[in-house]
């Protein structure tokens, strides 16, 4: 994702105003930049001094309609806008979520002064910034462009946001269609280049969340067949993803590419992604004569629902080979039980579109084929195609805390049966990947994984979201009515997020589907019937909810069948293990060698609360691979400035005192009697980097807590806690 920072004088802006400036684009290299943009929001009509009341302003059911249709961003995005609004600023900044027409769907403030002036300029719900309303904008603009965005201060064209600063990165869905924009905007004076790194980084791992959910509902077959392909065929075989990015690449087509990082279709086979995904679906042959002569085979990748391609799969075969050899495409294994979806035109015969089937006659029992809800499949960059099977379902939860280690002992014990699931932990913690991993190991694997927020929407939708409903059930309603999500979990696995957030009239009809499978659609009476595995979750105190009466009694004893609790990351041991192997998937991801963690990024890492747990530690280091810029040990300035300010509640102490770990003594952090022998190396690494901190610095604590990132009070109690001795305060 490429990104542009827009910038310009209240003097620049008085000219473009008065014409001055018409004509001179390619003569001042300063305008190169914004001058377009302004031209642009001129000739759409947006009013350069802002608008004179609200503008335009979406509100009531619309805007909650407009809610459900980007219920899975907001599934994805929703616990990140908290992240993004937090500021060490006394003025504060929002985050803001924004659909495709620009409309404003949620806001996150951080509080403090800038609250109020959002509201003034309308960064609130229901609010419209696309360029045809409120001119050159970060929201409209990068949707405009595809592009993540930065405006700053009076680069906007409208004067009334001349003193606002905003960060904005589009979101795609795994098609490659452009539905959602994440937002960050604050006071002009408080610009930072690094918000907009952040921005984008968070909008990346939306887009790749999402692919991981699409690629789980393609059949199990289909996966498995690409896989063999990939690993089989002798000649160059290439996996493509919208728009174009190679994400995957045998052995020959590695050697053909010299394939070592991120690339294009385009710019490997001088094949656009429209005109590959047209040939795949008609099954239809290219030629490209870029460098070598090929003739291009392409097939379709598309999930139950048909349309668009989520992937394609390319083979590529020597234009001098003889004529038609290899022109039909191989079948993949287990591909005749799959259905491709329909189309307007018949699909040739020598095409194969994979998908999902609806439902298989007789499924039997796999072996699990998902990793806690990242597939096996070819979404993680280019890389060696050589081993096909897949990762057991555990292997996405990583990390070798004792609490977290025990909970998924306990998982893998319950994944089997058919008793309904509670995960209690908080935000963050990785509940999804937990009950997609319970999926995979169950015995409805090669069913449907259904995932719904039920906290982002109103209960009117969630009702039809869940239930289905009648065709002219309500006003809106679909013209041949809907399923809903009980139906589409059939012979699968049904998780339910923030179920606590339930209304209770809903808990009482979900009571009765549990019972005995029993349901109908809205606006009909006739009853139907659905079976699926139940798996609830929540970040809020369930017991308290249910002695509230929030939470219907009834309801909960009903799903009481097993309850497993995620420890939060700052309890958790495994902290420089865990951070390690989450920045080895996103290095993997971003096509870059992967990183070491330097002592000092450790502590820095350790002293954190991790409010957002290991979804807020993913973004922290996703972030602080980009600003490391491919160094081979990431450095604790790579990391955001304010991590690890405010220092982390002491490690639970409840184990006996094991054998002593052998360290180098200079080094070694003293033993304290209760801990337990995962916590030592953290606090071992702790020791290290303060002590290496000192050593730099000569012994000025100051710079040595400058250099860690920490407060100069912050480096006295841990070296109080280590047994290291400090000059005095004074």
């Amino acid at each position: 994702m490429g990104t542009l920072t827009l910038s310009a004088s209240p003097l620049l802006w008085e000219q473009f105003l008065v014409g001055a400036l018409d004509g001179e684009a390619g003569l001042r290299p300063e305008l190169r930049s914004i001058l377009p943009r302004w031209q642009r929001s001129r000739s759409l009509g947006a009013p350069s001094t802002g608008q004179p009341d609200e503008g335009p302003s979406v509100g009531g059911l619309a805007l909650v309609e407009r809610r459900a249709q980007l219920e899975p961003v907001w599934h994805e995005l929703g616990g990140m806008l908290e992240m993004l609004s937090a500021a060490p600023l006394p003025s504060g900044r929002v985050a803001l979520l924004a659909d495709r027409e620009g409309v404003i769907l949620a806001m996150r403030s951080s509080g403090g002064d800038f609250t109020h002036h959002a509201d003034y300029v309308r960064l609130v719900e229901g609010a419209c910034w696309d360029e045809a309303s409120r001119g050159t904008n970060a929201i409209g603009t990068a949707l405009a462009e595809s592009s993540a965005v930065a405006v700053v201060g009076p680069a906007h064209y409208a004067q009334r946001h001349h003193g606002l600063v905003c960060y904005a990165a589009p979101v795609h869905d795994p098609f490659g269609a452009l539905v959602a924009v994440l937002d960050v905007t604050g006071p002009a004076g408080a610009a930072d280049p690094l918000v907009l790194v952040a921005v984008a980084s968070v909008a990346h791992a939306a887009e790749a969340r999402l692919r991981e959910v699409a690629w789980a509902r393609v059949a199990a077959a289909a996966r498995g067949g690409l896989e063999s392909r990939l690993s089989r065929e002798d000649g160059p075989v290439l996996v493509v993803e919208p728009m174009g990015r190679v994400s995957r690449v045998n052995a020959a087509a590695r050697a053909l590419l010299g394939a070592q990082g991120p690339m294009s279709v385009e710019s490997a086979l001088g094949v656009s992604w429209r005109a590959l995904t047209d040939a795949a679906l008609r099954g239809v042959a290219l030629e490209t004569r870029k460098g070598p002569a090929w003739r291009v085979h392409s097939e379709a990748v598309r999930t139950a629902e048909g349309g668009s391609a989520l992937a394609v799969l390319v083979r590529l075969e020597p234009l001098g080979a003889r004529a038609g050899h290899g022109a039909r495409l191989e079948p993949v294994a287990g591909a005749e039980s799959l259905a491709a979806a329909p189309s307007a035109a018949p699909t040739p015969a020598s095409s194969s579109s994979w998908g999902m089937p609806p439902r298989p006659e007789a499924p039997a029992r796999a072996a699990p084929e998902r990793s806690g809800g990242a597939p096996h499949s070819p979404t993680r960059g280019l890389g060696p195609a050589d081993t096909v099977a897949p990762p057991e379902p555990w292997a996405a939860l990583k990390g070798n805390d004792p609490r977290h280690r025990a909970t998924l002992r306990e998982a893998e014990r319950f994944a089997p049966t058919s008793l309904p699931v509670l995960l209690l932990s908080e935000t963050g913690t990785g509940k999804e990947l937990l009950a997609r991993a319970l999926h995979a190991a169950s015995a409805v694997a090669t069913g449907p994984f259904v995932a719904v927020n039920c906290g982002a929407l109103s209960p009117a939708l969630l009702e039809s979201e869940l239930f289905g409903h009648a065709p002219g059930a309500f006003t809106g309603a679909r013209v041949g009515g809907a399923e809903g999500k009980l139906a589409a979990a059939d012979g699968g696995t049904l998780f339910l997020d923030e179920l606590v957030e339930m209304p209770p009239a809903l808990q009482v009809l979900l009571l009765r589907v549990l019972e005995d499978g029993s349901y109908s659609r809205v606006g009909e009476s006739r009853m139907r019937r659905t079976r699926f595995r139940l798996v609830g979750a929540t970040c809020r105190d369930l017991d308290a909810a249910v002695r509230a009466g929030t939470f219907r009694s009834d309801l909960y004893f009903r799903l009481q069948g097993a309850v497993l609790r995620l420890p939060p990351l700052r309890e958790r041991t495994d902290l420089p293990e865990l951070a390690q192997a989450l920045l080895a998937r996103l290095a993997e991801e971003e096509g870059v060698a992967t990183p070491g963690l330097s002592a000092a990024a450790l502590a820095r890492l350790a002293a954190h609360r991790w409010p957002g747990n290991v979804r807020e530690l993913k973004t922290v280091l996703r972030l602080a691979l980009v600003r490391a810029g491919g160094a081979p040990v990431l450095e604790v300035e790579a990391l955001p400035p304010i991590l690890g300010s405010v220092p982390v509640p002491a490690v639970a102490q409840a184990e006996p005192a094991p054998t002593p770990l052998v360290t180098p003594p200079a080094l070694s952090a003293p033993r304290e009697p209760g801990m337990s022998a995962a916590a030592r190396p953290l606090r071992e690494l702790e020791a290290r980097a303060i002590q290496e901190a000192l050593a730099l610095s000569g012994g000025n604590v100051a710079q040595a807590a400058r250099h860690l990132g920490i407060a100069r009070s912050t480096l006295y109690r841990m070296a109080e806690r280590f047994g290291i001795t400090l000059p005095s305060r004074g």
